[in-house]
């Protein structure tokens, strides 16, 4: 008997005309880097050291925080979408939901899905100029911009409260560097992805990307050596620089 492959999750591009350009992904499958009001802030890529290993680092002496989309919470916190029972999938919500998170981004095109996270799901915490790995087993990995974990646990617990319950699920927002990626930034929702965590259940993601990918540029490469090396222990080095390498002969 022959299985049939779930269909794709529905999707809606719309365009951001007037963003800001606070928040900009870059790259591809094979590694993506964010950029906050221009400067490098998170690197996830393969690791060049077999085929399923990915790794991620962040920039810096403390943890970019993406304080300007907090106002959203409220909204992502019952945003009325209803996961298909089936596979998982959700209708898309208006973007116009989403405006206040979206004017931050770069101006382009870009794609929406919202579903269900698969039941295999990594989340993965780089901390300043340190070097995360994982062994990518997984359908997804998202990637903190944030504490983790979360620091208020009352809103935790109340997310968590909602989960068990039933009925609206609250939304984490992530953004991906193509629509195919496996890895994300999660954006808006840690508090909410540990209530999940917590509550043995899979998040319901909206997740965002760009319709045109923008690659790396070697500019792009030189800024991200040099924010996520400077000062970092001789092994990360040598890990990151493998990267860079390879990014390097990706770029344009």
């Amino acid at each position: 008997m022959i299985r049939r492959l779930p269909p794709p999750p529905r999707s809606v591009c719309f365009d951001v005309p007037d963003g800001h350009g606070v928040i900009e992904v870059i790259g591809d499958e094979s590694g993506s880097l964010l950029l906050l009001a221009g400067d490098p802030a998170v690197l996830e890529a393969n690791d060049g050291c077999g085929s399923l290993g990915w790794l991620a680092a962040r920039a810096g002496t403390g943890g970019p925080g993406l304080s300007e989309v907090k106002y959203l919470t409220e909204w992502l916190g019952a945003p009325g979408l209803v996961p298909d029972p089936q596979n998982g999938h959700a209708e898309p919500p208006d973007p116009q939901c989403l405006r206040p998170l979206l004017s931050l981004l770069a101006p382009g095109r870009y794609v929406m899905t919202a579903a269900l996270a698969p039941h295999h799901l990594r989340v993965v915490h780089p901390r300043a100029r340190r070097v995360q790995s994982w062994y990518a087993d997984e359908e997804l990995a998202l990637v903190t911009t944030d504490a983790w974990p979360p620091r208020d646990h009352r809103a935790v617990r109340g997310y968590g409260d909602r989960i068990r319950a039933g009925g609206g699920l609250p939304a984490l927002v992530a953004l991906f560097p193509t629509a195919e990626s496996s890895v994300g930034h999660l954006l808006d929702g840690h508090h909410k992805l540990a209530a999940y965590e917590r509550a043995g259940a899979r998040p319901l993601v909206i997740r965002l990307a760009p319709q045109e990918p923008r690659p790396f540029r070697r500019d792009d490469v030189d800024r991200a050596r040099a924010a996520f090396s400077e000062g970092a222990p001789r092994p990360q080095r040598d890990v990151l620089g493998g990267v860079f390498s390879s990014l390097r002969t990706e770029s344009v």
